[in-house]
């Protein structure tokens, strides 16, 4: 993916009337001594990895959204609350429920006495973190509550999910976050079964945004049939990470006018010719899609990006 604007990094015109504000108002204030006169008047210049786009990159970018499931092999009601699901996850049906700026996520954790082999330590941290004992739960970027339904426990079998898929089409479409994921850095190596994820932060306004953090999840974009039901688990989540390749997690304090910032995470892939039952194409990097999610402080998303392999 080509960036232009990292031929001027570190000497925009932008980032020469920072410090020259920055330098003028040190001028001003001389009576006072500060540890770093920089980062005293501007904050944000702490964070050495942000970089700042030129007055001209100012523009909206499509907003994306988010819908996450959670469901297991051994839960009874969610073969049938994951296939209400399907109508907006396959375009080549002509789903009058599709819409491409909506990516479909279903979790599988652990839950009662059938095994399922989709269930990862990050998968279940977050089944977790979120929800109690009960299956299925779902929730849509970050949070119900906003499109008028209840946190946890959306009742599937009384049409709240068409409710929610229809208010992500009266949402505000654009946004000016944008997300880039980077194809040619974002690679599969097949001996250590590791997937690495590199992407790039925007903030194409001319004013500041709060913090923000981000997720990367490796999806799994082919259907897999379990053996006891017919109905197949369209899209199961491989694995997911909020951290970086340092072990940091992914973060932005504070997001200045007109910057950006890249970030790369990677995670293992389970081997997947060791899973019962087996899905197609054992360990093909092609079989999955790469997405990322930027939230804010409150846990709402603000923006996804998605990328997916051409299967082979």
């Amino acid at each position: 993916m080509d960036f232009p604007f990292l031929k001027s990094l570190n000497f925009s015109a932008r980032g020469l009337r920072i410090f020259s504000g920055a330098a003028l108002s040190m001028a001003v204030l001389s009576c006072r001594t500060f540890d770093d006169p920089l980062l005293e008047f501007d904050p944000s210049q702490n964070d050495s990895t942000l970089f700042f786009l030129a007055d001209s990159e100012q523009y909206p970018v499509i907003r994306k959204n988010i819908f996450e499931s959670f469901g297991s092999f051994g839960c009874v009601s969610c073969a049938y609350a994951e296939a209400l699901l399907l109508p907006y996850v396959h375009p080549e049906r002509n789903s009058p429920g599709y819409n491409p700026n909506l990516m479909v996520v279903v979790y599988h954790v652990k839950f009662g006495t059938i095994g399922d082999p989709w269930v990862t330590e990050a998968t279940q941290a977050r089944y977790d973190q979120n929800f109690s004992n009960s299956l299925p739960q779902s929730t849509l970027n970050g949070s119900n509550t906003p499109f008028g339904i209840r946190e946890t426990g959306v009742r599937y079998d009384q049409g709240e999910y068409d409710s929610l898929m229809y208010r992500t089409r009266i949402l505000d479409p654009l946004t000016t976050l944008d997300l880039r994921l980077d194809t040619a850095a974002s690679v599969y190596d097949s001996a250590t079964r590791i997937q690495v994820v590199r992407f790039t932060a925007f903030n194409r306004d001319t004013v500041s945004r709060s913090a923000l953090s981000f997720r990367v999840l490796a999806v799994k974009n082919r259907p897999v049939k379990f053996s006891l039901n017919p109905d197949p688990w369209e899209i199961i989540v491989a694995e997911t990470t909020e951290r970086d390749t340092s072990g940091q997690l992914m973060t932005v304090g504070g997001f200045p006018p007109l910057s950006a910032k890249t970030f790369v995470a990677n995670f293992t892939l389970i081997p997947e010719f060791e899973k019962n039952p087996p899905p197609p194409n054992p360990e093909n990097p092609k079989d999955y899609a790469l997405i990322v999610v930027a939230k804010d402080q409150r846990g709402i998303v603000q923006n996804v990006a998605s990328f997916k392999y051409k299967p082979q």
